[in-house]
This record gives C-alpha cells, sequence and structure tokens, in this order.
C-alpha cells in the first residue's frame, strides 16, 4: 500500500516535470522560431532616433530594438533634454504595423516608468505615436507625441522643421493649457452639482 503511494507520488512529480520541461522549450524554442519563419511585418530591429516635438527641450533618445518573432526588446538612451543620460530598457511586441512597448529606467532608485505605442509609417522608415508616462511635478499621468526615425539625417531635418514652428508650437500649447483649466472648472462645477443632488 504505501509502496503503491509512493510510486504514484514519483511518477506524479517526473510526469510535471516532464510537463513543465516541454512547456518551457515549446514557449523559447519552438514558438519563437516558428514565429520568426513566418514574420512578415516590417523589420523595425536595429537602431532609432527619437524626439519628443512638443516638448520644450525637444527631447532626442537613441534606441536600439532587437526583434524574436513579433518580440520586442531593446534600450533607449536619452541623448539631449531633461533626462540626458538615463538609460531605459523596454518590451513589447510588433504586429500589424503597431508597436506597443513598456518602458522602466534601468536606475533602480528611481521610478520612471511608461508606455509608448507608435504605427509604422513611410515603409517602416519612421514611427510616430505617444507615451504615457508620470510626471513627477504635477503627480499625474501625462501623454506626448513621439516621432522615430531610422535615419539621423531623417531626425534632424524633422528637428529643424519643428524648430521652426516653435513658437506656432508654444502658442497652441498655451491655448491648450487655458482649455484644459476651463475643463477642470467645469468639471469641478458639475462634481459640485452632482454631490448637491446626492445631498
Amino acid at each position: 500500500m504505501t509502496e503503491n503511494i509512493i510510486v504514484g507520488l514519483v511518477s506524479g512529480i517526473f510526469a510535471t516535470f516532464i510537463v513543465f520541461v516541454f512547456r518551457s522549450i515549446w514557449h523559447a524554442v519552438v514558438i519563437p522560431w516558428f514565429e520568426e519563419r513566418i514574420y512578415k511585418d516590417v523589420k523595425i530591429e536595429g537602431a532609432w532616433y527619437s524626439f519628443y516635438p512638443i516638448s520644450d527641450d525637444f527631447r532626442q533618445e537613441v534606441v536600439s530594438l532587437e526583434r524574436h518573432g513579433h518580440s520586442i526588446t531593446g534600450t533607449i538612451i536619452c541623448t539631449s533634454g531633461h533626462d540626458e543620460g538615463e538609460k531605459y530598457v523596454v518590451s513589447g511586441s510588433f504586429r500589424n504595423m503597431v508597436l506597443p512597448l513598456t518602458y522602466e529606467t534601468s536606475d533602480k532608485s528611481k521610478t520612471d516608468r511608461g508606455t509608448i505605442t507608435l504605427k509604422s509609417l513611410f515603409n517602416g522608415e519612421r514611427l510616430s505615436g505617444k507615451i504615457a508616462y508620470y510626471h513627477t511635478r504635477k503627480d499625474t499621468i501625462q501623454t506626448s507625441n513621439v516621432v522615430w526615425c531610422r535615419s539621423k539625417n531623417d531626425l534632424d531635418k524633422l528637428l529643424q522643421e519643428t524648430k521652426a514652428n516653435a513658437g506656432k508650437i508654444r502658442k497652441l500649447r498655451t491655448e491648450a493649457v487655458r482649455i484644459d483649466k476651463e475643463l477642470e472648472e467645469v468639471e469641478g462645477v458639475k462634481a459640485d452639482r452632482t454631490g448637491d443632488d446626492e445631498k
């Protein structure tokens, strides 16, 4: 009787171990190998140069991506702007011309993290989209536009055009701040009325 229980336990543990090993190999080797063979999207691995067209300091970064099937990993290094010298680790996936990524700082003493969602444009020569991040001073989640260019020359041209329109951008940003304040006031009035209605 005891022998049967011990044999049952050992065979159960052995079967669990075999399933675990097989599953690990399947996810680590077979699926990436298969995805690599059927991958049909734009090749986005390699170096990219990014900037934030509506930031005050026109923040720029160098991005290095690696692709395994649809999975994307890489690093971002800020080369100019407020966080110059900061390094970030990114991961995500690329499917149907859309690249959603999560990022976080390499420096474990900081909490800088967020998401980046980009769409491939111009035959894979540019990625454009939004970044969502935690704004420490405002204690809110903010969004900003971000553009990644395949070549540094394209980035420089785009940056020159953006700087040439900096006056218009500042004017629009001031107007956006004014509208946000008005919305906050209206929403505050709505909240007050809702609170009065509940009493």
